[in-house]
């Protein structure tokens, strides 16, 4: 398992990327090489990044060609950044993961989505409405902190993949306090963070601060993550202002 200290201070924070990806991912751009990743982590400072790209139910053996490829690059890389060769996993159900726990231990950070109901695959609750999807993730995320695969939560539990909604926003409401305390404390003793999603934290800053908050409370770990796509994408230093504004 891999899991940073504890921290709560922003500016430490994005001193670390953790959720990057390369060509590998055919959402990212062709610009996301290795190289030029790792050139860009560089010059803005970053001590640490991840890179993370997508492993889904109808992706098997991907990561694994991946994962062979990018660690030979970074052999061949002379850099300052250290670079950790993971993936975004899919869980995608209810005890349902997009890779074998075999291959899931030889990666070095896994990233795991629970909210891309977009995908065919992706499996949904019987009751469609808010609290619905709030129970189904709590259910899949409840499994999930029973096993030891998880070193973080992607994105978590933002509404930006669940389409069948009329207003997704509404799940922040489905979702209470002690809920929301009660799973930050399963992924805790489980010894998996959370990120602090740029696109997340930007776009429902109301969401973000309280669970910030709650997270504090509880004593989780957190990690920065711009889900980069893009080489421009990678620098935290444009949004760190904002997230001070945001959550502090």
């Amino acid at each position: 398992m891999f899991c940073f200290e504890r921290c709560y201070d922003l500016d430490e924070l994005t001193r670390s990327n953790m959720h990057i990806h390369t060509h590998f991912s055919s959402c990212a751009k062709p610009e996301m090489t290795f190289s030029a990743i790792v050139k860009e982590a560089d010059r803005c400072g970053l001590t640490d990044i991840a890179l993370t790209d997508h492993s889904g139910p109808d992706e098997k053996d991907q990561i694994s060609r991946c994962f062979e490829t990018l660690k030979k690059e970074r052999d061949g890389t002379a850099t300052r950044v250290r670079v950790r060769i993971g993936s975004e996993l899919s869980l995608y159900g209810v005890g349902k993961y997009s890779e074998t726990p075999e291959t899931m231990r030889k990666l070095e950070y896994r990233l795991f989505s629970q909210n891309h109901y977009h995908l065919r695959t992706w499996e949904h609750p019987e009751d469609r409405s808010p609290r619905g999807y709030i129970l189904h993730t709590l259910a899949c995320l409840s499994e999930l902190f029973n096993t030891d695969y998880a070193d973080c939560i992607a994105h978590p539990i933002a509404p930006i993949k669940i389409k069948s909604l009329e207003n997704p926003e509404r799940l922040f409401d489905s979702i209470s306090d002690n809920e929301l305390g009660g799973i930050m404390e399963k992924a805790e003793n489980a010894r998996c963070a959370w990120e602090l999603h740029s696109g997340v934290v930007l776009t429902w800053p109301e969401w973000s601060r309280r669970f910030f908050n709650i997270g504090r409370e509880v004593g989780s770990h957190f990690t920065f993550a711009s889900d980069a796509h893009t080489i421009a994408a990678i620098d935290p230093a444009p949004v760190l202002p904002q997230y001070k504004k945001i959550l502090l």
